[in-house]
């Protein structure tokens, strides 16, 4: 069997608004950063051109003065200037002269070549004046004057690469930004948000763990404060309605003391017995009757379930288990008496088991009849034990249904041990149950001690084997032995 998948870990408030922020922060740089490129990079190669239209512009009256001198000396005037160029301004360099006295184009002398002239040309002629010279651009300045046109070429890998540094420049303020951004976030994201959802969560946990009327503090948040007044409304409520519940548990509590036997003296037998709700109240019950003949009638029953149902199904029994002692002492007619009426008045789904022992302390004979009920126990003073049986079924499951009576013939220092499930089925942390064996050695080992000792005895033992786990059925315990008469 595959253990139960666990349920995906959820993200919190405070990181989920800044995956957002970050998010649509750094969408908004990129978008900035491309556009910004894209400008400062038109906006360099307008400059640039325009430079290079001046500096055309500047170079053209010495080319002039010039046109009536040998070729040689102009195309030496500039190579030297474009070697002077280079040297200023680092990027690749070319001089492109026409003159109208010339047929020929004077090129600067650097890698010169018909493609070079070509692409100069095709670039002067282009809208935005610059062209594609094997793996680099080149942009190109011109200036004409007097029929003299001269063209100045320069290449743009050191202007691309100083927009992107200048790109870079900015993502790094931009991640910088970000970060403080961030950090400012999660810092109001704390006093704002969380540290007080923190509290809130704490104080409905403190609810949950039944300090009810625990209050939270405000906030400065509208929306928190509106949430705070809820919960402290509903801890106030809860609180109310507990301590009405109280008061309703306590006097359902004094009912259910009403209904057991106290102050019980029988010649001839000793009794003791302790009884100990799962809840505020139980659903087990027990009596000890004196009945018309002289006998007495022990009785002990566990209704389905505890709390408030059973405790009232609890004080249903002890009216119906008095009036059938009105019309009859046989354990198996009182049943029957019990179960008729029981069957039609109780909830669809709620049983009884009962066990009614009639006891004549003058010739210790002892007649039962056992509705399903957790067997009985019987200890002879030699350390003998021995079981009652179930003599029928449930009480509240057919309306018809009938019970035998059975008899036991006790002596002098003999121990009955009467009892609901709840006591055998104690469970320890581990989920181990005390069981009736252990509880039947328990009995043999008290032999020796007096009765209520005996039923001490019991109640510590099921406390420490409990270890501090819940109680989780009723328990009662019920213990009669035959003694002289005084």
């Amino acid at each position: 069997m595959q253990p139960p998948s666990q349920p995906p870990r959820k993200r919190s408030i405070r990181f989920q608004l800044l995956l957002v922020v970050n998010v649509v922060l750094a969408v908004f740089v990129v978008l900035f950063l491309i556009f910004s490129y894209q400008r400062d990079l038109a906006s360099r190669l307008e400059d640039k051109r325009i430079a290079l239209e001046e500096e055309a512009a500047s170079l053209l009256p010495s080319i002039l003065e010039m046109q009536g001198e040998d070729r040689e000396k102009i195309q030496q005037y500039l190579d030297t200037i474009c070697r002077q160029m280079q040297e200023i301004h680092a990027p690749v360099h070319h001089i492109v002269v026409t003159l109208p006295t010339d047929p020929f184009i004077l090129l600067s002398e650097h890698d010169a070549s018909d493609e070079l002239l070509e692409v100069i040309q095709q670039a002067a002629s282009s809208p935005g004046n610059s062209a594609t010279l094997g793996e680099s651009e080149i942009v190109v300045g011109t200036y004409t004057q007097q029929g003299a046109t001269v063209y100045i070429s320069e290449t743009l890998d050191n202007l691309y690469g100083s927009v992107f540094r200048d790109v870079i420049n900015n993502l790094t303020g931009f991640i910088v930004l970000a970060l403080i951004t961030g950090i400012v976030i999660n810092l109001a994201l704390t006093y704002i948000v969380t540290r007080p959802l923190h509290q809130l969560v704490e104080t409905v946990q403190q609810i949950g763990q039944g300090e009810l009327g625990t209050q939270s503090e405000t906030f400065h948040c509208a929306e928190l404060n509106y949430l705070t007044h809820e919960i402290n409304a509903m801890s106030a409520s809860l609180a109310a309605v507990e301590t009405t519940r109280n008061r309703q548990m306590a006097k359902a509590r004094k009912i259910q003391e009403n209904l057991l036997p106290y102050d019980i003296k029988i010649p001839g037998l000793e009794v003791d017995f302790f009884f100990h709700p799962a809840d505020e109240v139980g659903g087990d019950y027990f009596d000890i009757i004196p009945l018309d003949s002289g006998d007495w009638l022990f009785c002990i029953a566990d209704i389905t379930g505890h709390g408030i149902s059973a405790a009232m199904s609890a004080a249903v029994l002890k009216t119906l288990l008095i009036q059938a002692t009105e019309h009859s002492s046989s354990p198996a007619e009182i049943l029957d008496f019990i179960n008729r009426r029981f069957t039609v008045i109780s909830p669809v789904g709620e049983f009884v088991s009962m066990q009614l022992m009639k006891a004549n302390p003058q010739t210790h004979l002892f007649e039962y009849a056992s509705a399903g009920h957790e067997p009985a126990c019987i200890l002879s003073r030699d350390g003998q034990t021995s079981d009652t049986e179930t003599t029928g079924l449930l009480v509240g499951i057919e309306e018809d249904a009938t019970w035998e009576n059975r008899s036991l013939q006790l002596s002098f220092g003999d121990r009955l041990l009467m009892l609901t499930d709840g006591a055998s089925e104690t469970h320890n942390p581990e989920g181990e149950m005390f069981g009736r064996k252990r509880l039947i050695e328990l009995l043999k080992e008290c032999q020796s001690l007096t009765l209520p000792e005996t039923a001490t005895q019991i109640h510590d033992r099921l406390s420490r084997f409990r270890a501090g786990s819940p109680q989780q059925d009723d328990i009662t315990v019920l213990l009669v032995e035959l003694v002289q008469s005084h």
